[in-house]
């Protein structure tokens, strides 16, 4: 559950590689990615099946996906449109889809008890790519949470010299 955080840094960070690096991972307040020859900036959201089942079928609507989260819990919230474009992956699948994101805040989004959230329908999404057969390979020896365990024993080593 703690390493959720990492998980979203390694998809942007892995769609951007995807890109041939044409986006810059910025990890800012509002947006993730940047185009920087276009000034283009894009929020990027992860969940599985949120636009297929898990038997691969399209949904009608996203599932909730939370745009934001505001940390507190009074009346007084506003969701502004951050960045130009919400990317949207669908971690089972491997489907991903795109929207305008002041079109998400105008037409679909919603106020939470901390924040707010948006469920779209399919029909407003337009997909960069579908459902695909994947499975991941990787040539690393130990998992992320091995290796970020080493790097963090690593880096602590450096205060105690």
């Amino acid at each position: 559950r703690k390493d959720r955080l990492d998980k979203a840094d390694l998809i942007e960070q892995g769609f951007c590689y995807a890109c041939n690096n044409q986006l810059t991972w910025e990890d800012d307040e509002g947006f993730d990615l940047l185009d920087k020859d276009r000034n283009i900036k894009f929020e990027l959201k992860s969940l599985t099946n949120c636009l297929f089942t898990k038997a691969g079928k399209p949904m009608k609507q996203t599932k909730k996906i939370k745009l934001t989260n505001t940390l507190q819990q009074n009346e007084n919230k506003t969701l502004l449109s951050t960045a130009d474009w919400l990317i949207i992956i669908d971690s089972a699948s491997g489907a991903i889809g795109i929207i305008d994101y002041s079109k998400v805040v105008k037409h679909f989004s919603f106020e939470m008890k901390d924040g707010f959230g948006c469920q779209i329908p399919m029909n407003e999404i337009h997909f960069i790519s579908g459902p695909i057969q994947h499975s991941i390979n990787s040539t690393n020896e130990k998992s992320y949470k091995e290796q970020k365990q080493l790097m963090q024993k690593e880096y602590i080593k450096g205060f105690f010299k």
